[in-house]
């Protein structure tokens, strides 16, 4: 779907500052008048936070230093080696300064506003879910100070930890007051999300999320990047072949020895990357590349690692962030002797979850438990619903339609309940515990559909996963889902759409409660 020009030299720096590294942990230290100012500390609080938006386990950050190699893999490295060395002397971009993304991480207060689609790639319909009410450019959270990244891809993404949601918009404007984007998408639940878009939604060719693999400011100011890194080339496979987490490509490549965008690519784990002559940046790059590896996300002019744009910070405060941590080194000369040879590639579709026996994230069915009588009903507790994909959550019934009240008797498999919850994927409630030890629920897609849609039923507290239903289908008798909540204030019940769009996704939380 992108197309990247080739990446020129990036902005120099000017007026360079003297790079130091702490002895402890390697994290580089930048000069204390660029970070200590108030204007400066909150414009860094905004940015992307340490380790990214994804959780541990997750596609982003699902370490892979253990993983089989691919059948194939030293012709699929040659390839991407050969690749790299034909551009640019052999140095793989390292893109802050253009073709990268503006990170914003928002409030709660942060006034929402809709995203006006200018369908610049001149498509004859309008898409299915893009705007209006519950749209992915509907009612979305953006400072009004916001910059997107320099370059032509003008990118931007807003992450709301709040409502734990994330945006992502690829040729973004603001003309007299009105933000407008050419593409982009929305994800729901981000802290169980395997970071990806559904639906042809999203920013990047791939479907991935841009953020996902984008080194953080915060992350090299750590010393440590604690995910997965996106990786550009210039030819990657044909675009009716990627690999998983990729949802979709737009390479072209059909020699034996291609890429499919969505392919990991490790840096075999034995080298000693300390021993490297590289910048300290390309040393984080390595080391995480030994640990989570790189994803490639898109194509582009040359191979190219993205990292979080300045422009945020700059537009701000006139501070450059990368200027202290790259010190005299231009961002062009970052990846200067990375050992693209020595990657190892894995398996197609490494790490993608199997959709016989699993969830959209992989996590087979939590084994159940005895349960004891159920003493109070989620329902009947002050539980707070934090989103719904149709029309509002319902209290024992069905989630029926768009109006409030409309549902019909909570039926799962033939069983009738009268109590519980009725919601649709992508949906969240949060439920206080109230100093119980056992939380349990019979859970299904409602008769009301039938037999269509399939949904995951998750139990969350905090970034902890409690229990897990597995993929669950429409027609299907009700399964029971059963977690540990002693010493938990509250929880969070989590329903996903199971990996395939979210039609018929009417699930019950039947018989919810809690006991002793």
């Amino acid at each position: 779907m992108l197309r990247r020009l080739p990446v020129a030299l990036a902005l120099a720096t000017s007026a360079a500052v003297a790079l130091s590294t702490t002895a402890a942990t390697g994290a580089i230290a930048a000069p204390a008048a660029s970070v200590t100012g108030t204007t400066e500390v909150s414009v860094l609080a905004r940015t992307m936070p340490v380790g990214g938006v994804f959780s541990q386990g997750t596609a982003w950050r699902l370490d892979v230093s253990k993983a089989p190699k691919n059948a194939n893999s030293a012709a699929m490295v040659k390839n991407v080696a050969t690749q790299t060395a034909a551009q640019y002397g052999g140095v793989a971009a390292f893109n802050a300064y253009q073709y990268s993304t503006s990170v914003y991480t928002v409030s709660a207060g942060t006034p929402k506003v809709d995203v006006r689609w200018d369908n610049c790639q001149g498509k004859s319909w309008t898409p299915a879910g893009l705007l209006g009410p519950g749209g992915q450019f509907t009612q979305v959270p953006i400072p009004a100070d916001a910059v997107p990244a320099k370059g032509s891809d003008s990118q931007l993404t807003i992450y709301s930890p709040s409502t734990d949601q994330l945006w992502e918009f690829w040729v973004t404007k603001k003309v007299n007051g009105v933000w407008s984007a050419c593409w982009g998408g929305r994800i729901d639940g981000v802290s169980y999300s395997e970071g990806f878009f559904h639906d042809g939604f999203g920013a990047s060719a791939s479907g991935l999320a841009v953020a996902g693999g984008t080194v953080g400011i915060k992350d090299v100011q750590s010393g440590v990047i604690d995910h997965a890194l996106a990786l550009h080339i210039p030819t990657p496979g044909n675009w009716k072949e990627f690999s998983y987490p990729a949802q979709r490509s737009d390479g072209y490549d059909t020699s034996a020895a291609r890429v499919p965008e969505g392919t990991r690519l490790r840096l075999d784990p034995s080298i000693d990357v300390d021993a490297l002559s590289m910048h300290p940046v390309a040393k984080m790059v390595a080391k995480a590349a030994q640990k989570y590896g790189f994803i490639v996300t898109d194509k582009a002019g040359c191979t190219a690692v993205v990292a979080e744009s300045p422009a945020a910070a700059i537009a701000a405060t006139g501070v450059d962030p990368w200027k202290a941590l790259l010190g005299s080194t231009p961002s062009y000369s970052v990846m200067k002797n990375f050992p693209w040879d020595k990657l190892q590639a894995l398996p197609k579709d490494y790490g993608k979850p199997s959709s016989t026996t699993t969830g959209s994230d992989g996590a087979t069915p939590t084994p159940t438990t005895a349960v004891g009588p159920i003493g109070k009903y989620a329902s009947d507790t002050a539980y707070r619903v934090l989103r719904n994909g149709w029309g509002p959550a319902e209290k024992d019934r069905s989630n029926g339609e768009q109006a409030a009240g409309d549902g019909k008797a909570l039926k799962v498999g033939g069983t009738v309940y009268a109590k519980g919850f009725g919601v649709h994927a992508a949906s969240e409630i949060v439920v206080p515990v109230g100093g119980a030890k056992t939380f349990s629920a019979k859970v299904g897609i409602d008769a009301e559909v039938g037999t269509r849609g399939s949904v995951q039923f998750q139990v969350w507290s905090g970034g902890k996963k409690l229990a897990d239903s597995g993929l669950v289908r429409g027609g299907e008798a009700a399964r029971t889902v059963v977690a540990d909540v002693t010493g938990v204030s509250e929880i969070r019940l989590v329903v996903t759409d199971g990996g395939n769009g979210v039609s018929g996704d009417h699930a019950d939380w039947a018989n919810a409660g809690f006991s002793s």
